[in-house]
């Protein structure tokens, strides 16, 4: 493993580890916060308010989107750190 891709992939740890930590202490509460608020305004919107429905959608699909994000990061960190174990057993044979 060339010494730059063994720095982006540790730094790529670090991110998430250090996203791992802000969801744990925020985020989840905010999604779980959100979603319920989203899902209530959806409830208490009248069926013909087409501008209410279409804000809620847009809402929606934004908390989804940084959902995404977040996962792709943990995805990424998950990837990046068994790259780094398994050379460390490929330097360890």
């Amino acid at each position: 493993m060339r010494v730059e891709e063994k720095e982006q992939f540790e730094d790529e740890v670090e991110t998430t580890r250090q996203v791992l930590q802000l969801k744990d202490k925020f985020l989840d509460n905010f999604f779980e916060d959100k979603e319920r608020q989203l899902f209530d305004a959806f409830r208490n919107c009248d069926i013909g308010d087409d501008t209410g429905l279409q804000a809620i959608h847009m809402m929606t699909k934004s908390l989804n989107s940084l959902q995404f994000e977040i996962q792709t990061v943990m995805n990424t960190g998950k990837m990046a750190s068994m790259s780094l174990a398994a050379e460390l057993d490929n330097d360890e044979n």
